[in-house]
């Protein structure tokens, strides 16, 4: 009886193949993935963090079972991370921002001001979307599990330009775009702006990780260069400035520590200085060219920002209080403001266009819950340098989609569960 229902799945399996290769194909990578999610979910973990460092929806532009890839590899990221909770537990008090968006997507259908181009589906598809990456702040991953994604976290940039690199000498991709402004772009793997959301975090998670692994300086310290000048060659702004806070302090610890005695810090203090200015000095021309080669009203060149901004506040202000519905943004741009605006590039807007005053107020309020959390279950002595992180978060997701990018979310939702794993301070039972 075995032996025959084998010979019928290889016969399935080869007629399957012959008429259906794409779906084939991926129906067993997705069944081995989903195995290995049950047997070895840190793996997985692992394998999702990775997959991160890569804007597939800009590598191939079909569908795989009926999904766009980015919408498949958020339904992944779902699924994945489920055998981990169940296996290792899941924090509770983690869980309001996906409590907030799932009540966002019940006002979708009884009380915002829907508009016909968002289809039935189409809130469902945004809120899985939007909530997946929220679930790796649920799952209570072992102290070993969370070392090892901190570790990954930090390479992240560099396996994005990795790929970018041999993406082009395939010839299917470019290292480097150059704008109509003039301005080159290192892209990796991504578009500038996402390679800027691996590189941030990176660079912030390295700044924080040395301050609670001196141990591992000359690491961390080398990683924060790297990262660092991968940052400046994105020409990405409003990750530079997100990140002065962090910089600032930095250098403030390692000053006072300097003039404490600790004589031998003046090395990396003097190093980062070099790498910090050198680069800034090197990438002055392009920022130059981004900011100010067009004339605008606000001064300095946000590149359509500032006229999508106004576009979607004006969308959406007959129905401030629940807003156009989740994922109503998306279908927003009527062709008056640049396409490539499909969303208001500012997190804050965008979820007032979805889901009104109270929608908004309901998933920031759920936000800053788990960042209060998340602050006092930090050591002490790096509680100041994860605030300096937040702080960085809010300010960055005015001037882009930090909420609504796997570049960026992903790796900044697993890097808080991580950090609160190995401080070790947190005492809330399994759930």
């Amino acid at each position: 009886m075995t032996s025959l229902l084998l010979v019928l799945v290889a016969v399935g399996l080869g007629l399957s193949i012959a008429y259906q290769p794409l779906f084939t194909a991926a129906a067993l990578v997705g069944i081995a993935v989903l195995l290995l999610s049950v047997l070895s979910p840190e793996r997985v973990s692992y394998m999702l963090l990775v997959s991160s460092a890569i804007s597939v929806q800009y590598l191939y532009d079909g569908q795989v079972l009926g999904l766009d890839l980015l919408s498949l590899h958020k339904l992944g990221i779902l699924l994945l991370s489920i055998p981990a909770a169940f296996r290792y537990g899941v924090y509770a008090k983690h869980a309001m921002p996906v409590a907030a968006l799932a009540a966002m997507l019940g006002f979708t259908y009884f009380l915002a001001d829907t508009p016909p181009l968002l289809g039935e589906i189409e809130p469902i598809k945004s809120f899985i979307g939007l909530a997946s990456p929220f679930v790796l702040l649920l799952i209570r991953w072992p102290k070993k599990t969370a070392a090892m994604i901190v570790n990954i976290l930090c390479f992240l940039p560099l396996i994005s330009v990795l790929v970018g690199f041999v993406l082009e000498a395939a010839g299917i991709g470019s290292l480097f775009v150059q704008e109509f402004n003039g301005s080159t772009r290192l892209t990796g793997a991504n578009i500038p702006a996402h390679l800027a959301f691996l590189a941030f975090m990176a660079f912030m998670v390295a700044t924080i990780e040395a301050k609670r692994r001196p141990d591992r300086l000359v690491f961390y310290y080398a990683m924060m260069s790297v990262n660092f000048l991968i940052l400046l060659l994105t020409g990405t702004r409003g990750a530079l400035i997100s990140l002065m806070l962090m910089v600032f302090l930095f250098m403030y610890d390692l000053t006072k520590q300097f003039l404490k005695g600790k004589t031998a810090l003046i090395i990396p203090l003097i190093g980062f200085i070099a790498v910090l200015v050198t680069s800034v000095w090197l990438q002055l021309d392009n920022l130059q060219k981004r900011s100010f080669e067009r004339a605008t009203e606000a001064g300095i060149d946000l590149s359509g920002r500032l006229e999508a901004w106004q576009f979607f506040l004006k969308g959406v202000s007959g129905s401030p209080w629940f807003g156009k519905g989740l994922g109503a943004v998306l279908v927003a741009n009527d062709g008056s403001i640049y396409e490539g605006f499909n969303v208001p590039h500012n997190e804050y807007i965008r979820f007032y266009y979805d889901g009104g005053i109270i929608g908004a107020i309901l998933l920031f309020a759920a936000i800053l819950y788990v960042f209060r959390n998340v602050i006092r279950e930090t050591a002490k002595e790096l509680r100041i340098f994860m605030t300096a992180l937040i702080i960085g978060f809010l300010i960055y997701s005015i001037s882009d989609n930090t909420l609504s990018t796997l570049q960026f979310i992903l790796p900044f939702c697993i890097y808080l569960n991580a950090s609160g794993a190995l401080s070790g301070t947190d005492k809330e039972k399994p759930a």
